[in-house]
């Protein structure tokens, strides 16, 4: 991109300079010339666009949370004068919807920058997957998965969760074992988790219990445990990943138990804190 062109030509100018001025007699300084004219350019270009990147991301996310809480307020108002209460819960998701299309029209703003570092847009694809996902607009969501930033296990666990339903089972397991060995331990909590619920659908009930029985050493969690146990002793129709809370049900492999209408989820994930430096 323009921030590596500029800052490689910088570098060559600086060793040019310094080389041929002194004759071809100090390579050593004209090499840390370059080094010196590379980093001079390069790091307040890459600190430029960090903090342009910190301000669209900081407003989005304030965007959303208003969003969220205007929502609220909006239902416990309506609560009590909808009979129909599965018809305010598509009122909900619709204005949530309505939500994440205006904010994943302010993540446009990220495009320019594009330009100046190679990764600003794989961390703008990372915000547009969970936002994409998070409306159920899985193929538009599928586009993203695979081209943003995996730091965070939900997202790992979304991709894994995007494979089980297109049936891509071998891809499924792969992306399982990438993913247990990047998240370690309670990190990798939802990894096992969704994995053990995927080869659970499939009646493949011995890998499951190997899978729990690996879980619930390593994220030492009871719901891990407890389905763990399940499966030993042929309980198959109690297990369930629901002790997770909003974690399991972030992926929508299951619906949600009813509870009173409210605007449960919470809008966007967390920026990629990576890739600028």
């Amino acid at each position: 991109m323009l921030t590596i062109v500029l800052a490689v030509l910088a570098a060559a100018l600086a060793w040019s300079g310094i080389y041929w001025g002194t004759e071809g007699q100090h390579w050593v300084w004209a090499a840390f010339g370059a080094l010196g004219g590379f980093v001079a350019v390069s790091l307040p270009i890459n600190l430029w666009v960090r903090k342009r990147m910190e301000a669209i991301f900081g407003g989005i996310q304030n965007f959303l949370v208003s969003s969220q809480d205007t929502l609220r307020h909006k239902v416990g108002a309506l609560q009590m004068k909808f009979s129909n209460q599965q018809k305010l819960m598509e009122m909900v998701e619709k204005e949530q919807a309505e939500s994440v299309r205006k904010a994943l029209d302010m993540l446009e703003a990220v495009k320019p920058l594009n330009k100046w570092n190679i990764l600003a847009n794989k961390q703008a694809n990372t915000l547009r997957a969970q936002l994409l996902y998070q409306i159920k607009d899985f193929e538009e969501a599928d586009k993203y998965l695979d081209k943003c930033f995996i730091m965070d296990p939900l997202l790992q666990a979304m991709r894994m969760a995007r494979m089980f339903k297109k049936g891509q089972f071998k891809e499924l397991e792969k992306a399982y074992h990438k993913g247990v060995g990047r998240f370690k331990y309670e990190k990798a909590l939802i990894i096992y988790a969704t994995y053990s619920w995927a080869l659970v659908q499939q009646n493949k009930i011995d890998e499951a219990i190997a899978v729990l029985n690996e879980g619930k050493e390593k994220a030492e969690n009871n719901v891990l445990k407890q389905n763990w146990e399940h499966l030993v002793n042929g309980r198959v129709k109690r297990f369930s990943n629901a002790g997770l809370g909003e974690t399991w049900y972030a992926l929508q492999l299951e619906p949600m138990p009813a509870v009173r209408p409210q605007a449960q989820m919470q809008f966007g994930g967390r920026p990629n804190r990576g890739g600028f430096r």
